[in-house]
């Protein structure tokens, strides 16, 4: 990995930094501008139980902000382009739906008596107030990496195993943590669809 990093130019730093730079600013920036959220959730979520271990989870997903380009920095470059596109994208589209419809959850009450809920106490502490639950980002670049790197032959079998399966926990964490509900997985879905298409459109105009 040392030696990867070495051989890293500008350009290949680039595409690690940015995405996740232009995302997380979008959604920060999303938080200003919102005044009278909309309560969301249905009773499948209230009936959710509260599992605060699966905060290890949500937590281990921000190394693959950097992780997942690192990988296709190594395996498959000229991937690279295509994941920029549809991860700023995702975030773009996030960012919009943002602003025309605020969302807010009820999120859990707990007391810190363990390591995982002492780490639950500073996710909730972060992220005070929470909104923009909808789409979850967590599950958006959760389900652009099992597509990128789970169905990518290049990569190693045991990454795209390993990977896939930890992105799907991590949108089980989500609820279990009472950070997200179904419909912002469901939302995250959908954005993801919609990059796609939006792309695949792109690449023909070009073509043109």
């Amino acid at each position: 990995m040392i030696k990867d990093i070495k051989k890293m130019k500008k350009k290949d730093m680039l595409y690690i930094i940015v995405p996740p730079l232009i995302q997380s600013g979008l959604y920060f920036i999303s938080k200003l501008f919102v005044s009278n959220p909309h309560l969301i959730g249905w009773e499948i979520d209230r009936k959710t139980p509260f599992i605060p271990q699966f905060v290890y989870f949500y937590v281990l997903w921000y190394i693959l902000l950097v992780g997942v380009p690192y990988l296709l920095f190594k395996y498959d470059k000229e991937k690279r382009d295509k994941y920029c596109f549809i991860y700023i994208l995702s975030g773009i589209i996030a960012f919009i739906t943002f602003l025309v419809y605020p969302t807010t959850i009820e999120t859990a009450k707990f007391e810190v008596h363990n390591l995982s809920t002492w780490i639950m106490s500073l996710v909730y502490f972060f992220d005070q107030p929470t909104l923009n639950c909808l789409p979850s980002i967590h599950c958006t670049n959760c389900i652009i990496w099992i597509i990128m790197i789970g169905f990518n032959k290049k990569m190693p079998k045991w990454i795209r195993i390993s990977l896939s399966i930890f992105c799907v926990i991590v949108m089980f964490s989500v609820l279990f943590i009472k950070q997200h509900v179904l419909i912002d997985i469901i939302g995250a879905a959908v954005t993801v669809v919609l990059c796609y298409i939006v792309y695949y459109v792109y690449k023909k105009i070009r073509k043109k």
